[in-house]
């Protein structure tokens, strides 16, 4: 399955993907096209509010499929901005990004995908091995949208 075959499969299950990060830390995320545009909102249980952030890279290794977002602009979302979302996300899945057990109450709504992605930040990619199968964006999109 190419990557772009992937992203299609993950978008159209519009699942949560989890990402432990640590002993107490998880890391909840959802790929999403806006305005032409790969997203990730991303949710993790030692942060107040979610954030989005744009996909710069991606890559596949070992048959896993890893999304570098922009950590340097992301932004926060604030919970009177569903409008702006509802095209997207449930009302429902709404409210439980901005609950402290977020993870629970997505996890009830049958919402996480355990075979998702893994989410890094950009500044990171320099710590993957095998930097060369890097594939940018633009080029996953292009893919994509021919398909």
């Amino acid at each position: 399955m190419s990557v772009s075959d992937k992203v299609k499969k993950i978008l159209a299950e519009k699942k949560w993907s989890e990402n432990d990060l640590d002993v107490s830390w998880v890391q909840l995320s959802k790929l999403l096209v806006i305005k032409n545009q790969l997203i990730v909102i991303i949710k993790g249980n030692t942060i107040d509010e979610p954030v989005w952030a744009k996909v710069e890279n991606l890559k596949e290794m070992n048959g896993e499929l890893i999304l570098y977002y922009d950590g340097e602009f992301e932004t926060v979302l604030t919970k009177d901005e569903y409008d702006e979302y509802k095209e997207y996300i449930s009302e429902d899945e709404w409210e439980a990004i901005f609950s402290v057990d977020s993870l629970k109450k997505l996890s009830e709504m049958n919402m996480i995908d355990d075979k998702g992605f893994y989410l890094q930040m950009h500044a990171n990619m320099s710590k993957t091995e095998n930097n060369g199968d890097m594939l940018k964006y633009e080029e996953v999109y292009k893919e994509l949208m021919m398909k």
